[in-house]
């Protein structure tokens, strides 16, 4: 209840108890206003947070608000590109799809056949365009989960490039599991990588080829970073379940399931192993109820004849490091790259490169010593 003022004292009087207690309730009513004021704004906040982080159904827009910060540059460049002006442009999605499954590659940039320059690659012309066609909920789901791993890719690529960053672990995380190698940018390496760690490169790194990622707030990025710490012995449970599958042929088989967050829980498998490419999973009833799909490298089948629960090598049936351990180790090969040693102390390679007229020249790299065989037939010439 409101305190009415001081009946004696038109302005405030430190000595009268009429005067303080008038003021007392005066402060209370302000900061009450001001905590609700503060509540409103916080659910204001998550009610548009929810709302640029999802649609209501499968036939909604996927809101795109990162879409604004589109690296400025190449926006220029696939503007100003005759393949995105005259044909990319126009595509719908089953084009592009196929456009992108027949170029295999997940470069940025291509020489095209008449010139030497480079021009934007048709693969991030689609992924430009598919962030101006904004798709909906389903379509991105499909595009995620296709049989081309180019075509998932690019989906990886539209998520990290348009979507909220709360939605990243949503959206990515059960393809860091996926095991199907392919050669991302063969014009450069011909080294094959997998879908999972492509994937995790995209979360880990603020940079893909040359153009800049939206960036992840920092509490947010800790959280990712200790995530991903996990899948390196996950990937390794992963192969070693696939070579036990007999173990979960039958129900009601009893198991632990691995939280994103590190924390095992017990459940058992309510159906046989379901065949499949990649990412294999097994559906588990939690100790709550819950029905959930769990990959195999986050399952672990406890006890059984012969076997060693506290052997940290049988990763079917261990839990192996928990996410502190990996943490600690993780940070402290941080410390040791950021401490100098010898020579090494702020050394550059000093290399740099230099576009002109779209052509790269690279400066600052040493030129390697001829062997002798290349001296000896250079002076025979």
């Amino acid at each position: 209840d409101e305190v009415p003022r001081c009946h004696l004292h038109r302005k405030h009087n430190k000595a009268c108890k009429f005067c303080k207690t008038h003021q007392q309730s005066q402060e209370l009513r302000s900061k009450r206003l001001e905590e609700e004021r503060s509540a409103a704004l916080e659910r204001m906040k998550e009610g548009a947070s929810s709302a640029a982080m999802r649609g209501n159904g499968p036939d909604d827009k996927a809101p795109v608000p990162n879409f604004g910060s589109f690296p400025h540059v190449l926006l220029d460049r696939i503007h100003k590109s005759d393949y995105y002006n005259v044909l990319a442009c126009s595509y719908g999605l089953n084009e592009l799809k196929k456009i992108i499954a027949e170029g295999e590659a997940c470069d940025i940039e291509a020489r095209t056949d008449k010139s030497m320059d480079l021009e934007p690659s048709r693969f991030i012309c689609c992924v430009y365009r598919m962030l101006v066609m904004q798709l909906s909920e389903g379509q991105l789901l499909g595009v995620l989960g296709n049989r081309s791993c180019f075509i998932r890719v690019a989906g990886f690529l539209y998520v990290r490039l348009g979507m909220h960053h709360e939605r990243y672990w949503e959206l990515l995380s059960e393809s860091l599991m996926d095991d199907e190698e392919f050669v991302p940018f063969p014009g450069r390496s011909s080294d094959p990588t997998t879908i999972g760690l492509f994937v995790e490169q995209l979360l880990a790194k603020d940079k893909f080829c040359d153009i800049n990622l939206p960036r992840i707030p920092v509490a947010q990025r800790k959280v990712i970073n200790r995530r991903i710490l996990l899948y390196g012995q996950c990937r390794k449970r992963y192969d070693a379940n696939l070579e036990v599958m007999e173990r979960f042929q039958d129900t009601g088989v009893s198991v632990e399931v691995c939280s994103p967050d590190g924390e095992w829980s017990p459940g058992e498998t309510v159906e046989a192993a379901r065949p499949g490419r990649r990412c294999r999973t097994l559906r588990v009833r939690l100790a709550g109820g819950d029905e959930v799909d769990v990959s195999l490298g986050m399952i672990i089948c406890r006890g059984g004849a012969g076997a060693k629960p506290s052997d940290p090598v049988d990763l079917t049936r261990s839990r192996g490091r928990s996410a502190d351990e990996l943490m600690e180790r993780f940070e402290a090969q941080q410390k040791d790259t950021a401490l100098a040693k010898g020579k090494d102390y702020c050394k550059s390679s000093g290399q740099h490169t230099l576009r002109v007229g779209g052509v790269p020249f690279v400066a600052g790299v040493k030129r390697k010593e001829p062997s002798d065989a290349q001296r000896e037939a250079a002076e025979e010439e």
